[in-house]
């Protein structure tokens, strides 16, 4: 009686420190089971934020970045456009290429539709002088959509600083043709630096620079 009393006692014993652990490992399990759904939870707002990101990159497409700059340079293209109808008897017309299913880097490339041909082409095929006109009116053109979509930007002033060269007298007249819409947005200021002297006939004011051995002189006329 006496030992089976001392067994009971043993296991009793046992059984309370089972018990213990029994309740320390109930209370670890809880803690786990609670990690655990916090950890999910916040997987699932990883893999969302994940699936934003790749979107935001254009991993499966166009990104975010590249579609808005596509709309924008739409939006530039077509006040460029309005300029390029008095160039040329309006030959020329700017387009951003077609975006092709999987290219990445799509959106962001003109190219120009010839008048005589009816067909569109690289605008690499333009002549040097073809290419500071289309850039004028590209320049005109953000300009235009800069101020219309920023509120109280002006553009008070714009200087080309060379670029008349390759052009011939009728391209030089349509290029200042250009240029004066400037001063139908805002009453702005256009400065032209060159060397070409067929542009002092259609200039007014002026400031032209001369050089001799004693050093440089100013003429200034309106």
């Amino acid at each position: 009686l006496k030992a089976l009393a001392a067994e009971v006692r043993n296991l009793a014993d046992a059984l309370a420190v089972e018990e213990k652990l029994l309740t320390t490992l109930s209370e670890s399990h809880s803690a786990l089971e609670r990690s655990l759904e916090a950890y999910k939870l916040q997987a699932g707002r990883l893999e969302e934020d994940l699936l934003f990101a790749r979107l935001l990159r254009g991993d499966r497409g166009l990104s975010l970045q590249r579609y808005v700059l596509g709309v924008m340079l739409t939006s530039i293209t077509s006040e460029a456009n309005k300029l390029l109808a008095e160039v040329h008897d309006g030959r020329y017309r700017l387009r951003r290429k077609p975006e092709l299913a999987g290219n990445k880097k799509a959106g962001l490339e003109f190219e120009v539709h010839d008048g005589h041909s009816g067909q569109y082409r690289g605008v690499a095929s333009l002549s040097g002088g073809e290419k500071f006109l289309v850039a004028l009116s590209l320049s005109i053109g953000l300009s235009s959509v800069v101020q219309a979509q920023s509120g109280g930007i002006r553009l008070d002033a714009m200087f080309v600083d060379e670029g008349f060269g390759s052009l011939d007298p009728g391209s030089i007249r349509e290029a200042i043709g250009i240029l004066s819409h400037i001063r139908g947005m805002n009453n702005g200021l256009v400065g032209i630096i060159s060397h070409v002297d067929s542009l002092k006939e259609s200039i007014s004011a002026k400031i032209e620079v001369s050089k001799s051995r004693s050093g440089n002189s100013l003429r200034v006329s309106y």
